[in-house]
Parts: C-alpha cells; structure tokens; sequence
C-alpha cells in the first residue's frame, strides 16, 4: 500500500510536468481547425474581445456595483443593472458562488459584450440596463439613443439556463463567461476547457499568454475548477480566450483567463453550476469531468460508483462495496503473494546464514539466495506483481475520489464532507494503525525492512491527514479488507490444505 501511494504521489507530480495540456495557438500566429459547422446563419466574427474593466477605484474607494437577487430553482442569481451581467450566482445544493473575487472587483462578468468597438463595449458593459422577471425568465433591457440591447436569461429544469442576446445594428460580437471558479485544485485542472470536435481541450492558465483562439465545431465551451464549471454549449464556431493578472487582497499576483464565445445568433444554452453528474449527464455535459489519462479505467470505475451511489443513497456504500469487490477480483494474486511471503518467511534462519557466509563476497550472496528461492519455490517477483497489477486500478480510483463533487454533500459521523480532511484526523489515525497491523500479520524477514514499513505508516498517516476524507477512506477499508484477506489465507485456507 505504501508503494501504491508513492506511486500515485509520483504519477501527480509527473504528470502535472510532462503531460500538461498544450496551450492553444496564439491567434496572431495560427488558428486550431476542425471541418465547420453547417451554417444556418451566416457570422463574420467580430474583431477579438479584450476583456473590459468596468470597475475602476473611485475617489475614497471603490466603485459600489448595484444589483438584484433573484431566486429561481436552487439557484440564487444576482444581476447587476450595470452592464446587465451576473455579480453572483450561488448553487444553493452546494454553497457556492461561482462569481469570483476577481471578476467582482475588475467588474470583468459573465455576459459582458465585446463587439470590437472599445467605446460600444464601455456603454453596453457599463450601461443602465431594466431589469424584470417574467416566470423563470429574468429580462435585460439597454435603452440609450440608438442602442437597444435586450439579454434574456431563461432558467430550465435541470440547472440550465438558455440566453439570448439582441444588439440593434450589431451582427456579430463575442460573449463572456467569465475565469474559473475559485476552490482547492487537488491537482486538477482548472482554467479554460472546451470540446473542440471529438477533443475534449483543457488549457493551464499559466500557458495562456495575450490572447488564443479556436474555431470549428465547439461543443461547449468555458471556464472550470476542480468541482465547477461555467460556460456555453450551442452551436459555437469562435472561442477566444484572453488573459490578465490579478491581485490578491493578499497582495499576491494570479494569473486569470477569460474565456469568450461568438454569439451564434440564436440563443446558446449556458450551464453555471457544480459538475454534478445527474445534472451534466442531462445536458450532455459528461465530459467535463477530467477523465485524465487513466480514462479506460476512471470512467467505467466512476460509473460503476455512482450507480451504487445512485441505489443505495450513500457514498460511503459505494466506497465499501468497490474496496470489497476490487480485493475478490484480485485474491489470486493476493493468495500467491502471501504464500510466498509465508515461504520467505519460513526460509528466513537460512537467508540469514548466507548473509553471515557470504558478507564480503556479494555476488556469491546472490548466488546462493536464488539458489534457495528456487529450493524452496519463491519468486521473488510473487511479491511485487499484485501491486503492479493494481496500480492503474488504483490511479483510477484516486482520480474519481477527487473529482466527485457529490462527496462534498456526503459525511460520515464526525466528518462533513468526504470531499474535505477530517476534521479531527481521526481517520488518517485509524488508516496509520490499519498499515502498522497489516504489516505485523505479513512481516518481511528482514528487520530492517519492517522497521523502514512501520515508520512509513507513520509518516503516511501525517501525509493523509490533509488528503480528502473519501481517499482515506478507501485506504483505510482496503487496509481492513487486506487484514481479514490474510487472516483467511493463513488460518483458514492453507490450514486446510495442510
């Protein structure tokens, strides 16, 4: 178990270096291509966005944005009259505001319009538009000289949302759907992402450098975090992405991105909320869960899960019920690896003699500790080989672990989420103590070893107690499960046999 978790330490850290999502092309240098949608209505893509910062420092402090609150199927929206955009939008099932620090004090929001025309842009961002709700419709309407905007966003069943936009005497112009949500990564993506033909693409944002651009079939098209997403699908032939630096109230520089899309000209379906697999499943969303590079193994593993999930009402079953059949899968080769530990074990007072024997002469030590696996029929590969199996299984185990926001609604006893630490690290403990247990039943004939298993545990336990709860979880049921595997093995099977 200790290897498997070096391994997935070392799989996070590798894969974040060499197998990082390649940036887009810069617009000015190359354009990414896939054969185009058929044209129902004819665009000329606006000239490209730059994000417009509406809300500058007045005298004694910053500019106060107006807005009102409107509450329409668990969802709590809050629309500012300046510009007719989202000042914040709160998915009541979690908690959390998808608008951004970030994006509330540069006033850079969702739905804010560039058409290519810095000073059109200012008026329609910054101007004073009516609002009013009809049903599940909130409606936004700009009235200045010739200028007549009209913006509706309709709240469907299902937490989507459908906008349309009317720019009198503008054809073409580009809408925005804002930078990340703001939540703990673990490791995951967060930045632009957009389904580009058949290729899910997902940007660093630290790679993004002025401004990029693709063109083609876009399925949908955003900005996500680790849990949430924010974005368009319809019937998208231009997405633009921009980027700027941000500061902190820490002080701190960030870099953002900002993720634009080309009005179709017809409404374009918008979804702002968590990555909830009932609800994006729906919306044929799916695939903005991060499969990663393990997707033959995560998603039939996450599918499986939530179907458990989905029967049994619990998160924790689901968890259980997994460990348990993953160990019945792989009991062979947990039963050949515990006999050859048995073997090894028994054969240690002659391992030790040869050790004393040959001490100063290696090779020989070699020599006649093969010549003694073969005698007593180990191999010593029999040890290794039931981890090396397991391990895809397990990175793909990890990887669903952390991008399941359902874990964030499900606790256990004393924990609230299995999405977070323990509070109390009562878990982690229990985990350590499970490791140091499991390796008094299987001892390894060289003290030295044992001694570098048990500080391990302890060192894991540390390491675990600020992983997600579900992680731990999982380590700590297959732990339990590996434990009573054992006991079967030794007490009950080979006993028989003998």
């Amino acid at each position: 178990m200790v290897l498997i978790a070096f391994f997935i330490l070392g799989y996070e850290i590798f894969s974040s270096l060499f197998f990082r999502t390649q940036p887009a092309p810069a617009i000015e240098e190359e354009k990414k291509e896939v054969p185009a949608v058929k044209k129902d209505i004819e665009i000329t893509p606006a000239p490209r966005p730059e994000p417009v910062i509406t809300t500058q420092p007045a005298e004694g402090g910053k500019k106060e944005i107006t807005r009102e609150t409107f509450e329409i199927e668990g969802f709590k929206i809050e629309i500012t009259p300046e510009g007719g955009r989202i000042y914040s939008f709160v998915d009541e099932k979690f908690g959390f505001d998808l608008i951004t620090p970030a994006e509330k004090s540069l006033g850079i929001l969702p739905l804010s319009i560039s058409t290519g025309d810095e000073k059109l842009d200012k008026v329609i961002n910054s101007g004073k538009y009516s609002l009013k709700r009809k049903g599940d419709s909130i409606e936004m309407v700009l009235k200045e000289g010739d200028l007549h905007v009209v913006k509706v966003l309709e709240i469907k069943k299902g937490g989507h949302m459908s906008l349309s936009i009317e720019i009198k005497g503008v054809k073409s112009f580009y809408v925005l759907s804002g930078t990340h949500p703001f939540e703990e990564s673990f490791y995951t993506h967060e930045g632009p992402v957009l389904k580009l033909g058949e290729d899910v693409i997902r940007i660093d944002k630290e790679d993004v450098q002025g401004k990029l651009t693709y063109e083609g079939e876009i399925a949908f098209a955003g900005e996500e975090s680790r849990y949430f997403f924010k974005g368009f699908s319809g019937k998208i032939r231009n997405v633009v992405i921009t980027s700027l630096s941000w500061k902190d109230p820490e002080g701190e520089k960030k870099p953002l991105t900002f993720t634009y899309v080309l009005y179709p000209g017809e409404p374009l379906e918008m979804y702002m909320g968590a990555k909830y697999y009932s609800r994006i499943r729906e919306l044929g969303l799916s695939e903005l869960l991060d499969w990663g590079m393990l997707k033959i193994f995560v998603k039939p593993l996450f599918i499986f899960m939530y179907w458990v999930f989905e029967k049994t009402g619990s998160w924790i079953i689901s968890i259980v019920i997994l460990t348990f059949l993953l160990r019945i899968v792989f009991f062979p080769l947990n039963y050949k690896s515990t006999v050859a530990m048995m073997k090894l074990s028994e054969a240690a007072p002659q391992l030790e003699k040869i050790r004393k024997k040959y001490k100063d002469d290696p090779k020989k030590m070699q020599e006649e500790m093969m010549k003694l696996y073969s005698k007593i029929g180990f191999n010593p590969m029999s040890g290794c080989l039931p981890i090396l199996v397991q391990i895809p299984i397990f990175f793909a185990l990890y990887k669903v672990l952390i991008i399941t926001v359902d874990l964030k609604l499900s606790g256990m006893i004393w924990i609230p989420s299995l999405a977070e630490k323990d509070p109390f690290y009562i878990l982690p403990v229990v985990m350590g103590l499970s490791m140091i247990i499991q390796q008094k039943l299987t001892p390894n004939p060289d003290p030295k070893q044992n001694l570098i298993m048990y500080i391990s545990a302890v060192a894991f336990t540390f390491l675990f107690a600020n992983f997600p709860s579900g992680l731990v979880l999982y380590w700590t049921v297959n732990n339990i499960l590996n434990i009573g595997q054992n006991y079967l093995i030794k007490n009950v099977i080979l006993k028989k046999k003998s």
